[in-house]
């Protein structure tokens, strides 16, 4: 099983890129950052009280991968999580078939439908349709990924035949990771067109034999062989502002939680870094590597 991570996220690139670094050397397979555009002011999610500060300091994940790109070689480069309902297709798939070509084919598409309401509406996305607007999105870039002449005719995305390149280096396209809760509807379209699962530890340990035997009957009712199924378990514990000690010794992740999720078949494990500074990240990840 392979090890990432998800550092809190920073408006530094210098911090980001070292902490890159930093990963890299020390065998850590993956990085992973999660993206929202803007946190607005007055909101109404379930989280108000508690949404941590550096929200309101989130890059853009695509730029910022692409500038970790540039400054390593082998650390894998993806979203966790990304929110395709609140692009237009055309553009998004150009920008992400860039970043996976810039990057010699180490992009993941961590994908999810968003939580806040507020910042779909400021987006132009209506809440009600996130679903389905979410899955026109998704198939539409991997139509203009795959297809020399893509065109979609759908309720939310439409355009005329077109040529879009480059298309992605990973063939047919980087492997795409549905973030979501346990249910029908979310592992319907997982099972139509993602890759695998991208669960939060904290959202699915606790029943996830249940879970996985739900998306396995979704998976074999799309028609897919089960051995294509793939599971990324990610921590969103990242956010706790810990120390260095407190890390090492009250890390959510623990060598028995791997080995859970080894036995349960995991494909990569995301373990979530909080809050750090440049100068604890090396003991941070030396935590981390610990666990590979």
């Amino acid at each position: 099983m392979r090890i990432g991570v998800m550092p809190t996220p920073s408006d530094s690139m210098a911090d980001l890129i070292r902490f890159a670094r930093l990963a890299e050397d020390r065998g850590i397979e993956s990085i992973w950052l999660g993206e929202h555009s803007h946190l607005p002011v007055p909101t109404e999610h379930a989280f108000h009280d508690e949404t941590p500060k550096f929200y309101r300091h989130v890059p853009d994940p695509y730029i910022a991968l692409a500038a970790i790109a540039a400054a390593t070689s082998s650390i894998r480069l993806g979203t966790g999580i990304s929110l395709p309902a609140e692009y237009e297709p055309l553009t998004l798939a150009k920008m992400l078939a860039t970043l996976d070509q810039a990057s010699n084919g180490r992009f993941e598409w961590g994908i999810g439908y968003g939580w806040n309401k507020l910042e779909m509406v400021n987006r132009g996305l209506d809440p009600n349709h996130r679903m389905s607007t979410f899955r026109e999105v998704v198939l539409a870039v991997k139509r203009l990924w795959v297809d020399d002449i893509a065109e979609y005719n759908g309720d939310h995305v439409r355009f005329t035949p077109s040529w879009s390149w480059p298309k992605p280096a990973q063939q047919p396209h980087p492997p795409i990771w549905l973030g979501c809760r346990a249910g029908p509807r979310a592992f319907g379209q997982l099972a139509e067109f993602c890759d695998g699962w991208l669960p939060s530890i904290g959202q699915s340990i606790d029943h996830i034999e249940s879970q996985l035997e739900q998306l396995r009957l979704a998976w074999k009712k799309s028609l897919r062989p089960e051995s294509e199924l793939r599971t990324t378990f990610i921590d969103t514990g990242f956010w706790k502002d810990v120390s260095v000690q407190q890390y090492r010794k009250h890390v959510r992740i623990s060598p028995s939680t791997v080995s859970r999720l080894r036995e349960l078949g995991a494909d990569r494990l995301i373990v979530g870094v909080p809050n750090f500074q440049a100068e604890f990240a090396e003991p941070m990840l030396d935590a981390v590597a610990e666990l590979i």
